[in-house]
């Protein structure tokens, strides 16, 4: 890196906003707010970001194509959910810029000089985890912070997320002067259930970006607790999320040739899903995570709702898997007198998010800076929406990246007791931070 004293700079800016960070991670994690819910979340961006003098932001309904939106909860829950965020501190001046499930921010700081265009993807939303509130074993709960909202809880970090995105703004807002180019941080919205980036790539934003990043929380390597970046050349396992609806015909349970029991349907849907033979073409899982049903104790059950999902390694292995357990479904209902609606909640494809040249130079780059990075093997396989945002930028001949910040976890990702330590999450902001002065060098070095 050439621009070492500036980076050195803003490294050293950034470590005096560590507290301001821990609070606002904490703030985020006391009010998570889970996919399509976070007003109150998109308030505080904006309203931070406008402090900053950022002038160009992009709200709500600016940053999607309405009908390419996944997963969207009934209205009733948009509806109920703006008001609590309003009673718990959302922005009334922003506020309704995010109404009706339109929770997304887009941010971009043009220096004004001819240089590259660098684009960073921070999630936002919360889980659907109800948080441990026993002060003994967790620390939110004993200091204070956990989720006040029942049944949405951070637990995989995105408050992190958020937060480093943020504090991205702020330095490289202080530092404007001394960069080039273009830098643009999306805050998306239901990245958990793969729900949110489909309806953000499309609206042209991601088309002029050269360079994409995103970065998430992961524990730290016990053998090389140096180590603060961790970078794995990812390929997004293709996912489908299902909600299915089996409707039946309710009667007394006495007589239960009245009717037509739902409950059957679901039980033969289930273990039709699992008996699915897995195909040469690629690995492939499926998960019933969940199950409502029944009315009563001695009522033939008239309808059932079971939330699953399906992944595959490869493209290919869904779109065997998808079909197959489609006609379950659909005959394992009708073989008990029961229809099933499939509705489709989120999905993402089998796309690779990383260039591996560049996440080599990124894993470089964190050494040469003294952050500490792993050396990038071959690739692994998750489920993560940023894939439509990596394809987007791809497409064009642009790279992207999907870093790891580490940090110890109390409870592994997705627990009720999961939690960061928020000394680390300076650390991210200077990962981007220095990416973003190398690849301008390398612009300047290029173009000059």
């Amino acid at each position: 890196m050439k621009s070492r004293e500036l980076y050195e700079q803003m490294a050293a800016y950034i470590d005096t906003k560590a507290e301001w960070m821990k609070n606002n991670r904490q703030d985020l994690h006391k009010h998570a707010e889970s996919a399509w819910h976070e007003v109150r979340t998109c308030t505080l961006i904006v309203d931070y970001l406008k402090k900053l003098g950022v002038t160009d932001i992009k709200m709500g309904k600016e940053c999607f194509i309405a009908d390419e939106r996944m997963g969207l909860p009934p209205q009733e829950e948009l509806d109920a959910v703006y008001e609590r965020a309003l009673e718990q501190g959302a922005i009334p001046e922003y506020a309704p810029y995010f109404k009706d499930g339109f929770t997304g921010v887009e941010a971009t700081i043009d220096t004004g000089k001819p240089g590259p265009v660098i684009g960073y993807r921070v999630d936002i939303d919360a889980l659907g985890v109800i948080e441990c509130q026993d002060p003994a074993v967790h620390r939110p709960a004993r200091e204070g912070f956990a989720s006040i909202n029942e049944g949405e809880m951070h637990a995989c970090g995105h408050d992190c997320h958020a937060t480093i995105g943020m504090a991205t703004a702020d330095a490289f807002m202080h530092f404007k002067d001394q960069l080039c180019g273009k830098l643009k941080i999306v805050f998306q919205p239901g990245e958990e259930g793969v729900r949110g980036a489909r309806g953000m790539v499309n609206t042209g934003w991601f088309d002029d970006i050269d360079y994409m990043m995103a970065i998430h929380m992961r524990p730290e390597t016990k053998d090389h607790p140096e180590q603060r970046i961790h970078i794995e050349n990812k390929n997004c396992m293709a996912n489908c999320k299902m909600d299915v609806y089996v409707t039946g015909k309710a009667c007394h349970a006495a007589s239960p040739q009245n009717g037509n029991n739902a409950m059957l349907a679901t039980a033969a849907i289930i273990q039709g899903v699992y008996g699915i033979p897995r195909a040469s073409v690629g690995d492939a899982r499926i998960n019933v995570g969940q199950v409502i049903a029944g009315t009563g104790r001695n009522v033939v059950c008239d309808r059932s709702k079971i939330v699953m999902e399906i992944r595959g390694l490869t493209q290919e292995s869904l779109e065997y898997l998808r079909p197959y357990t489609e006609r379950i479904i659909e005959h394992a209902a009708a073989m008990h007198g029961c229809t099933a609606e499939i509705k489709i909640m989120g999905a993402t494809p089998c796309v690779p998010t990383d260039t591996p040249e560049f996440s080599k130079y990124l894993a470089d780059l964190a050494n040469e800076v003294g952050l500490g990075c792993n050396e990038p093997g071959a690739f692994v396989s998750t489920s993560d929406d940023y894939a439509y945002m990596a394809q987007k930028v791809m497409e064009h001949g642009g790279v992207s990246c999907y870093m790891n910040l580490c940090s110890p976890f109390s409870a592994p990702g997705h627990a009720v007791t999961y939690d960061i330590e928020e000394k680390d999450l300076p650390n991210g902001v200077k990962m981007y931070a220095a990416a973003a002065i190398s690849l301008m060098d390398d612009w300047k070095e290029k173009n000059q």
